[in-house]
C-alpha cells in the first residue's frame, strides 16, 4: 500500500491584548495555530482565560473591526481584543 502524505501549512496567529485582558492574561501579546476563524479562535482564547468572558471587548482582524465572528483566517492574521478604554 502507497501512503500519501498532504502537506499540511500550520497556519499562526498573532492574538494582541489590551487593558484588562493583558493584566489577566499576564502577556500583551501571543501566538495561536490551527484555528479556521474568528470565532473558533475566541472559543480557543476564552477557554485558556475563562475570566474573558466576564467582560466585554471587541475584535479586530489587520486593524479592522470586525463584527462578524465567522470570519475566516488566514495564516499571519493578526487579531486584537479590544476592551472599552477612555482617553483623556
Amino acid at each position: 500500500m502507497l501512503w500519501r502524505w498532504k502537506k499540511y501549512k500550520l497556519v499562526k496567529i498573532k492574538i494582541l491584548l489590551f487593558g484588562i485582558l493583558a493584566e489577566e492574561a499576564g502577556c500583551g501579546e501571543m501566538e495561536i495555530g490551527d484555528v479556521k476563524s474568528l470565532d473558533e479562535l475566541n472559543r480557543h482564547v476564552i477557554s485558556a482565560y475563562p475570566s474573558f468572558s466576564d467582560h466585554k471587548y471587541r475584535l479586530s482582524v489587520n486593524k479592522c473591526l470586525v463584527n462578524d465572528k465567522n470570519v475566516k483566517l488566514n495564516d499571519g492574521d493578526e487579531v486584537a481584543l479590544l476592551p472599552p478604554f477612555a482617553g483623556g
